[in-house]
């Protein structure tokens, strides 16, 4: 996207026919794009890995990874080294349980494969991501993954590969104790080389730091929600001044999944802060954050419920304080109507972003304006308005269709309404 008016510079469509998948990207020093997933291939699906051009879209060569044996394989995820090679990694079925983590690295001209390692022991389950590259400051290449066995449960698995040949330069395989489970979820390096993985520990948050050069445990903590059932870190990131952030769902009380973010001490792992968001007492889950250089950490997600299905949202956080700076749904929009059918009346809620002009009309099927309910300046948040079935002069309207239409500084909300009879 043009960064000064927002018009679509290039756009490509890879398809055979199936159904690709597209999971992951990078971009090197010089703008090209690296793109990793899955595509029809060998009679199965294939790890795909693609570069763009990136003033053009121009795909400049496409690769695809294969297990030995006739099953699916997917790729997880890309990063780009120093010499703008691909580092890619991925998984591939040996059989209907059981898989091999594959990390690779390839030519930046042609795609061709340098080198390929596949590590034993990993779970066959291509719906789940389950694995994690980053290129630490040599080239050297981290790769976070996992594995399970009947007396352990789920590990977390890390390996670091050296640059020139995939050489093994440690390896670990770590596990809190006992059987319960230890999953990750995400794998970050932070600013000091060490590996940072988030993820899930008996049914609680695990955060975990381990050295980078050696692959030694500093750390792990965990977080339990309010109720203490389960709870799931989805994705991790740190803050300037080094506080490890990490954000998912957990079980509230009464809240459902809220979208749970927390602040945890590099050094030790004690927890600093935590922030707690309840969309719709439904189910809220962070996807992804970025950290920004004045360490304000965002938080993008979801929050769910019956009537309006998902909606982004997004959270901002100071990472070193122990309040809020600012929550916000990425925009207004009408969020349920209930009941729906109705007669005689109808409760329409909406949530603004924030305060300003704001109107909610009654459409009928011909788009023509019936009825008014809301009109001029409306606080942030949530409201609720009543609508009885009836057109600005008080009179009863025909049973049938009708739109709620939410016009703000931000755009147009629409919900379709049905008058029964």
């Amino acid at each position: 996207m043009d960064g000064e008016t927002g018009q679509l510079v290039w756009s490509e469509e890879y398809s055979t026919e199936y159904n690709e998948r597209a999971v992951a990207g990078a971009v090197d020093a010089e703008g090209n794009l690296y793109v990793i997933g899955r595509a029809f291939g060998t009679g199965f699906y294939d790890v795909i890995v693609q570069k763009y051009d990136g003033d053009s879209g121009f795909g400049q060569w496409s690769q695809l990874i294969a297990s030995s044996v006739m099953l699916d394989d997917v790729g997880w995820d890309i990063d780009v080294d120093s010499q703008g090679r691909a580092v890619v990694c991925g998984l591939l079925g040996t059989s209907p349980a059981d898989a091999d983590a594959m990390v690779a690295v390839l030519d930046p001209v042609f795609g061709e494969t340098v080198w390929q390692q596949n590590l034993p022991g990993a779970v066959n389950n291509i719906e789940v991501m389950a694995g994690w590259v980053a290129v630490a400051d040599n080239d050297d290449i981290i790769l976070g993954t996992r594995t399970w066995t009947s007396d352990t449960g789920y590990d977390v698995v890390l390996t670091r590969r050296a640059a020139q040949d995939g050489t093994e330069v440690w390896s670990q395989r770590w596990n809190s104790g006992g059987t319960g489970a230890d999953d990750p979820r995400t794998m970050i390096l932070s600013d000091d080389g060490d590996v940072l993985v988030a993820g899930v520990s008996g049914g609680d948050y695990l955060v975990a730091r381990f050295d980078g050069l050696t692959g030694a445990h500093h750390w792990d903590n965990r977080y339990a929600g309010p109720p203490d059932w389960y709870d799931v870190a989805t994705c991790l990131a740190t803050a300037p001044d080094g506080t490890v952030v990490a954000s998912g769902y957990s079980d509230g009380s009464g809240t459902g999944w809220d979208m749970t973010t927390v602040g945890f001490d590099p050094t030790d792992g004690s927890q600093l802060w935590v922030h707690r968001f309840d969309g719709y007492t439904l189910s809220d889950e962070a996807r992804a954050m970025a950290v920004g250089p004045d360490g304000d950490v965002a938080v993008v997600g979801y929050c769910y419920s019956y009537d309006a299905g998902n909606d982004g949202v997004i959270a901002y956080y100071d990472a070193g304080a122990a309040t809020a700076v600012e929550i916000a749904p990425v925009a207004s929009a009408l969020t349920r109507a209930y009941p729906n059918p109705f007669n005689p009346s109808v409760t329409v809620s909406f949530r603004l972003a924030e305060a300003g002009t704001a109107s909610l009309d009654i459409v009928d099927a011909r788009g023509r304006r019936v009825a008014g309910l809301v009109s001029g300046h409306q606080t942030a948040g949530d409201h609720d308005v009543q609508w009885h079935g009836t057109d600005g002069q008080g009179r009863s309207l025909p049973s049938g269709v009708y739109l709620a239409v939410l016009r703000t500084a931000q755009g147009l909300s629409s919900r379709k309404l049905v008058l029964a009879e």
